[in-house]
């Protein structure tokens, strides 16, 4: 009877072990998600800023038109 509640202990502390293991690598992947997703919205954002808006921050169309091109995964600070 005893065995029986320290092997369920025991199993109980590996299922946590587990999942406390996987807790970065998780978040690290939400985290990366989230910047992608930021990174579209201020891309589609800054298409949408008039020439006047762009000459104010020193930007052409050209380079709005760009920048707007890359892919969602292309982080310009993780170079």
């Amino acid at each position: 009877m005893e065995r029986q509640g320290i092997e369920r202990k025991r199993a109980r502390h590996g299922v946590r072990d587990a999942l406390l293991r996987l807790r970065q690598p998780v978040w690290a992947v939400v985290t990366q998600l989230q910047r992608w997703r930021k990174l579209n919205r201020d891309r589609t954002e800054l298409a949408r800023l008039s020439d006047e808006c762009l000459r104010d921050i020193g930007l052409s169309r050209a380079d709005v038109r760009r920048e707007s091109a890359r892919p969602f995964w292309n982080d310009p600070l993780k170079r």
